[in-house]
């Protein structure tokens, strides 16, 4: 894998931006649908290893002592709300996954150029 070649805060701005836009689409077609679908659950699944590795992070921080100044307590429980948020992600991945063959009957038999 090759090293980020933006910043992290930078990339998250772009990740954000990008969210609001998929929020605030209007008419969307069918085929358009379940492609969008199909991009957000790959995003889905990077961003919970994301959230996984962060979380990682933070727990070798508090284990190497990088975190010392840091209440023990507070970095525990970032370590495991990182963890939780990661394993979120992933089910919601997952149950998306799980819904693109219906998308896909959908859009097969309502036509992929049906808006809605």
């Amino acid at each position: 894998m090759q090293p980020a070649v933006l910043p992290v805060t930078v990339t998250a701005s772009h990740l954000r931006a990008c969210a609001g836009e998929l929020a605030g689409a209007g008419r969307v077609e069918l085929g358009e649908l379940t492609t969008m679908l199909e991009q957000v659950v790959a995003g889905q699944r990077l961003l919970a290893g994301a959230l996984g590795s962060l979380a990682a992070r933070v727990s070798e921080g508090h284990h190497s002592g990088a975190l010392a100044a840091a209440p023990s307590a507070d970095v525990e429980a970032l370590a495991d709300v990182l963890h939780a948020a990661a394993d979120a992600f992933g089910c919601s991945a997952e149950a998306l996954g799980e819904s693109a063959p219906l998308a896909t009957e959908i859009a097969r038999t309502a036509g992929l150029d049906t808006r809605l």
